[in-house]
């Protein structure tokens, strides 16, 4: 949806495709973009068209052998694309898509170091902002973060921002449920920053690195992937057992 979220989750699959000995196929920019569509330049995808257009790239790689693909965002509403295909793709290819979410690691870095979300979340987080500038560092683009030695400081997220939005979210979110958003202002979602000068860009992108390799190190690689095996084996023992969930869906 903006470039923030396509390159922050590319460098973080790519810290973790090295943890895991895998491989980080990235460019996949626009899928479902949510709640800033009122920007001239968002690309409005649907849910489903996102989720079909993800299951073609999945079936494809499927068919050339690969049988452990993982999907690493950095959008919230990436969860409603990415859950269901994952769930529906097993049950046609009997292979699972497993949907990483890196705010989770985030927040499991956060309280190792002892802090705790506020109320808007982990973005409100300078970490945040580090966080994706070191992705913009693991990806050689970090000369597109801007450099400006008169630039205003970051906006932070505050409730009064969109008052309608932020009241419905916490009603929600009480019961669990989650809103539907619209931002009145582009400028509110991830904004981003630029830096007062080439040197506080830089150490922001080496906190940001840090920050990755230490998410990507949080994760039992090896666990994931002999459980996966293992469940692999399973399921095709399984289909044996019973020869109709080999046609079923």
């Amino acid at each position: 949806p903006i470039d923030a979220e396509q390159v922050g989750p590319e460098g973080i699959a790519v810290a973790m495709a090295e943890k895991a000995d895998g491989l980080a196929m990235i460019n996949v920019p626009y899928t479902f973009p949510g709640g800033t569509v009122v920007s001239n330049a968002t690309v409005q995808v649907s849910i489903r068209e996102s989720a079909e257009f993800l299951r073609i790239l999945c079936r494809s790689l499927v068919a050339q052998g690969f049988r452990k693909i993982f999907f690493v965002t950095g959008h919230g509403p990436a969860r409603m694309v990415c859950e269901p295909l994952c769930r529906d793709f097993f049950q046609e290819f009997k292979t699972h898509l497993v949907f990483i979410n890196p705010f989770t690691l985030l927040g499991k870095l956060m309280k190792k170091n002892g802090q705790e979300p506020g109320p808007m979340g982990l973005m409100e987080y300078p970490e945040t902002e580090d966080l994706t500038a070191g992705a913009y560092k693991i990806m050689g683009l970090e000369q597109f973060l801007p450099v400006d030695p008169d630039a205003p400081p970051p906006i932070r997220f505050t409730d009064d921002m969109n008052p309608p939005m932020y009241r419905l979210q916490k009603a929600l979110g009480s019961i669990g449920a989650q809103a539907s958003m619209l931002y009145d202002d582009p400028e509110h979602h991830v904004p981003g920053r630029a830096f007062r000068s080439v040197e506080e860009r830089d150490a922001c992108c080496e906190r940001g690195v840090k920050m990755i390799y230490e998410m990507a190190g949080l994760v039992d690689w090896e666990e994931i992937k002999a459980a996966l095996d293992g469940y692999d084996e399973y399921v095709h023992d399984l289909m044996e057992k019973y020869p109709r969930l080999k046609g079923q869906f």
